[in-house]
């Protein structure tokens, strides 16, 4: 339900429902401080100063919701903003979801090739995107495709192409020799003779401060090495917070973790189901 005063818009929540029947709200919001972070993941304006606020989203808990809601893992996850509303949806009845909305994506300018290539190498589904919004599908008509892993093939080959992709999700059992490898501008490293094109750069989440937590996690999940730096860039604490364990997507991630001093462990395979997969092992 909602109240109007002073042409704002009070929105009373539930905040025993789940994510996927909260509202998307585009007018710029004030959250108020006892609201689970969560729903902060469907507001699409935000601002911390009530005054200039559209809407305020206040919070109606009932005790016995408080009190399970408590008993939980607490889980401080760490991931893009579709990850992150996706798999709240999917264990938020299971798991205390403490999310943290790290990346915001921008689309880069480019140009084809003038050099003709056979092959065509996508790092994730977000690249073939950017890719397509500009180039088109036409592109890849008669060319071999190729992807960083299994998700990312069967992504692509819903749009009707055939895909081949390493059993490890990384590029390095692949040879990329006169390939086109669409990426993100913070790629890693490739074949010197492959062809670069940057479509899409990552940068950190503008709203990334207004996911603060005062309480201790039990576990922490970390979908990249870029979600990592931009967590300890904003909450240097809170992987010193992580009561049991951090896990990390795969073993890069796993390794700049473990330079800054902490330890953690990844899954058998480099996926995010496949992290709360392992979280379900640990608990």
């Amino acid at each position: 339900m909602y109240r109007i005063h002073k042409e704002q818009i009070s929105l009373y929540i539930d905040c025993g429902i789940g994510l996927e029947f909260f509202p998307d709200i585009y007018k710029l919001a004030y959250f108020e401080s006892n609201m689970p972070k969560k729903f902060l993941l469907k507001a699409h304006n935000k601002t911390k100063d009530i005054n200039k606020a559209e809407v305020i989203v206040r919070c109606h808990y009932k005790q016995s919701e408080v009190t399970n809601f408590s008993n939980a893992p607490k889980i401080l996850f760490c991931a893009n903003k579709d990850d992150l509303i996706k798999y709240t949806i999917q264990y938020e009845n299971i798991y205390n979801m403490c999310p943290v909305n790290v990346f915001d994506f921008v689309a880069l300018d480019f140009d084809l090739p003038k050099i003709s290539t056979k092959r065509v190498f996508f790092s994730s589904k977000r690249a073939f995107d950017f890719f397509v919004k500009k180039a088109g599908m036409s592109f890849l008509c008669g060319k071999e495709l190729l992807a960083v892993g299994k998700q990312t093939a069967e992504y692509i080959k819903n749009f009707g192409f055939s895909v081949k992709h390493p059993l490890i999700y990384t590029s390095s059992e692949l040879d990329l020799k006169d390939t086109l490898v669409v990426c993100p501008k913070e790629h890693g490293v490739y074949d010197e003779k492959a062809i670069v094109l940057e479509v899409y750069q990552t940068l950190m989440a503008k709203d990334i401060d207004y996911y603060t937590y005062d309480c201790d996690f039990d576990f922490a999940l970390i979908s990249s090495p870029l979600a990592f730096k931009y967590l300890i860039d904003t909450f240097k604490d809170y992987p010193g917070r992580v009561k049991k364990n951090i896990i990390c997507i795969g073993t890069t991630t796993q390794k700049a973790v473990e330079k800054i001093g902490y330890s953690c462990i990844i899954p058998h395979e480099f996926t995010i189901p496949a992290m709360f997969k392992l979280l379900e092992d640990l608990n």
